[in-house]
């Protein structure tokens, strides 16, 4: 059965408000949305067709701050919760950034012909909370802060009680930002080849595309071979400004896929938590004998010869995902 995230988020939604006692049925049918979406729509019109059911929950309920009062946490999935929020939502695009010993969070709900209400961002960010606190163990798990780009509203003080932590509006960008001590915390729910990717990105200075690009790869990779069009589709830019971005970066889209194999293979052949056969089909080849020779191209030597050395392998080429 193959996993839609899209699918996974349009079902949770609805579930939710079904149990929260709206008419979820109904609210679905006004708003154009259908579970069906989540496999046949892209990205933008499916975001319009959200914001849209949020419109019309504000309005049906009269509380602006509902969507402070019906997140769950999400169901994990193998690269947990950062990935999920950051990498796998087809309607959220995030980034992760480290900053004097915190991991800033930022999003951005993008839509095509109508403006995204704020309500899915208090959605969506007690969403992460939620599920922060879940994959941590500590229901007091608290943001550092949270910014909004969005204008102070008269309840302001809710979201502060909301939250646990300073809460500032007028801000340039939508932000949640935790205490690295939580991430960590956090991060034993996470695969081994996930964990990698997220706590180097956790790390890291903000993303250039290209890292961005890489860290989308490396969800896919366990797929088959990335496609140039879908990987366009998920960061929602055409093939060409895909092809040109990277191109201003020194970077291609085959490159980056070769690069995003080979940091992936030296991890997890360093640690050694996976067959050979295993591996090589997470990092998308279609048999052993073709990730057997990218091992010999990448590294000199044959996968089993790596996997038995106690030596770690030396990251030697530029466009990796460690820093």
């Amino acid at each position: 059965m193959t996993y839609s995230s899209a699918l996974h988020l349009v079902r949770g939604v609805k579930s939710r408000l079904a149990n929260s006692g709206f008419e979820a049925e109904a609210l679905f049918k006004r708003a154009g949305l259908d579970e069906g979406d989540g496999l046949a729509c892209d990205a933008l019109t499916l975001s319009d067709k959200l914001s849209h059911l949020w419109e019309l929950l504000v309005e049906s309920s009269g509380d602006p701050l509902l969507g402070l009062k019906i997140s769950t946490p999400h169901r994990l999935g193998w690269l947990g919760v950062m990935g999920h929020i950051m990498l796998v939502s087809p309607t959220v695009q995030s980034t992760i950034e480290r900053c004097h010993g915190h991991t800033r969070v930022g999003m951005l709900l993008p839509g095509a012909q109508r403006a995204v209400p704020q309500q899915r961002y208090d959605f969506v960010w007690c969403v992460l909370l939620r599920t922060l606190r879940c994959a941590s163990g500590r229901d007091d798990a608290t943001p550092v802060v949270v910014e909004y780009a969005f204008p102070q509203p008269a309840n302001a003080h809710v979201y502060a009680a909301t939250f646990g932590c300073p809460v500032r509006f007028d801000m340039p960008h939508n932000v949640m930002e935790f205490a690295d001590t939580d991430m960590v915390m956090a991060l034993p729910q996470l695969a081994p080849l996930g964990a990698g990717v997220l706590a180097t990105l956790a790390r890291a200075e903000p993303p250039t595309f290209s890292a961005k690009v890489q860290a989308l790869l490396a969800t896919l990779l366990p797929k088959g071979p990335p496609l140039r069009d879908e990987v366009a589709a998920r960061l929602m830019v055409s093939e060409r400004t895909l092809q040109r971005r990277l191109a201003e970066e020194g970077t291609s889209f085959t490159t980056l896929v070769d690069d995003t194999r080979r940091e992936l293979a030296r991890q997890s052949l360093n640690s050694g938590e996976l067959s050979l056969k295993m591996l090589s089909f997470q990092l998308g080849f279609s048999e052993p004998s073709a990730f057997y020779r990218a091992c010999k191209r990448w590294f000199g030597r044959a996968p089993s010869d790596i996997a038995g050395d106690a030596a770690p392998l030396l990251t030697r080429h530029p466009h990796t995902l460690t820093a």
